[in-house]
């Protein structure tokens, strides 16, 4: 089920929208170039892709056209659609949508990232749910938040106010997002919601499935490595971004575990770590400390980093390493205690893993 929700951190009240939305089976993925990083989700991992890119956001949806205010930008990095507004005084405010598979994060970890993105504390899931409202239609909906806080920089006339919608279900999320001069962001709010909802009605078509995320590959063209997993993780069927996924419940608690490759680097470790953080509501660390976080664990002659991340109702243990020319993470996410109780048990995975 999916909601529609505007919320007003200022007052906390809830503004319900109703916006129709195609299944996300039934929209297009994002092409993701090879070695690309990503700005949205910020900080995001490349994903590796193959598939060609237009150089522009398409120019209008469904039968509703882009606001002619809005500056079509180059689709660069995971961008599907990008646009740039300009108001008054220099102020100024970016617009974009991507599309990501089940590794993006649920919407309170991505709601904490953008908090954290305008300087703001992290909620809990809690808090979260009296923030949002559920919204229910026959063809589901999205969530929609709306967050004021410091500008990045301290620069009010590009940031200070972002409005995300969030569409997530098992085939992977998609991320609308408006984030600028606080004053701009919401004289457009009403463009931004518009847009979201004809963005959704689009079908593919010819000029839309040139970015079509390629299909998971078949177990013959896989980067090869293998492992052995405890007996009570359970399977879970991969994504387009997962590699492999598997949960674990215990006392009514439930924990995922992912395996998830790109071509590339993986980005910086510290990007990295710090993406992570914010999922969970930590605050970001600089590089000079990631040597005093990051402990070693070694499989054979394969070298795997690892780091233990703890938030108030949330807790990750994270592993990566690099081979063959691509990045590997593995991720334990769940309740604090349960992520204790299996933190053995993903060691010795992480210790049996070979290429």
């Amino acid at each position: 089920m999916f909601c529609f929700a505007s919320c007003n951190r200022e007052n906390e009240q809830i503004k319900v929208y109703r916006v129709v939305k195609a299944p996300l089976e039934n929209s297009t993925e994002a092409a993701m170039p090879s070695g690309a990083t990503a700005s949205l989700p910020d900080n995001h991992p490349p994903v590796g892709g193959g598939a060609s890119m237009p150089a522009t956001a398409p120019q209008t949806t469904s039968n509703v056209p882009n606001p002619p205010n809005w500056q079509a930008q180059p689709l660069a990095q995971m961008r599907k659609a990008s646009f740039l507004v300009k108001g008054e005084n220099g102020a100024v405010a970016d617009i974009s949508f991507v599309t990501l598979g089940a590794a993006a994060g649920n919407v309170l970890d991505n709601v904490n990232r953008w908090l954290g993105q305008l300087k703001q504390p992290a909620v809990t899931e809690e808090k979260l749910k009296s923030m949002v409202q559920p919204l229910s239609t026959a063809r589901g909906g999205v969530t929609v938040v709306d967050l004021s806080g410091e500008p990045e920089n301290g620069d009010a006339n590009k940031d200070g106010r972002i409005v995300g919608a969030i569409a997530t279900d098992e085939t992977g999320t998609a991320f609308f997002k408006m984030r600028g001069n606080a004053a701009l962001v919401a004289a457009e709010k009403e463009n931004f919601l518009k847009w979201v909802s004809a963005w959704r009605a689009v079908p593919t078509n010819t000029e839309t499935s040139n970015t079509t995320m390629p299909a998971p590959p078949t177990n013959s063209d896989k980067p090869q490595i293998k492992w052995d997993a405890p007996d009570d993780w359970a399977p879970a069927a991969p994504s387009a971004m997962r590699y492999a996924s598997f949960t674990v419940e215990k006392d009514g608690e439930k924990a995922d575990i992912s395996v998830v490759t790109f071509s590339g680097d993986g980005g910086s470790d510290v990007d990295n770590i710090n993406r992570w953080r914010q999922q969970i509501g930590l605050p970001a660390i600089g590089a000079e400390v990631l040597t005093s976080l990051v402990a070693p664990v070694h499989a054979g002659e394969v070298h795997i980093h690892t780091v233990d991340m703890s938030g108030a109702s949330a807790r990750v243990l994270a592993a990566w390493t690099r081979q063959g020319g691509r990045a590997w993470f593995f991720k334990l996410n769940g309740p604090p205690v349960l992520v204790e109780q299996e933190k053995p048990k993903f060691v010795a995975f992480l210790q049996s893993i070979r290429f």
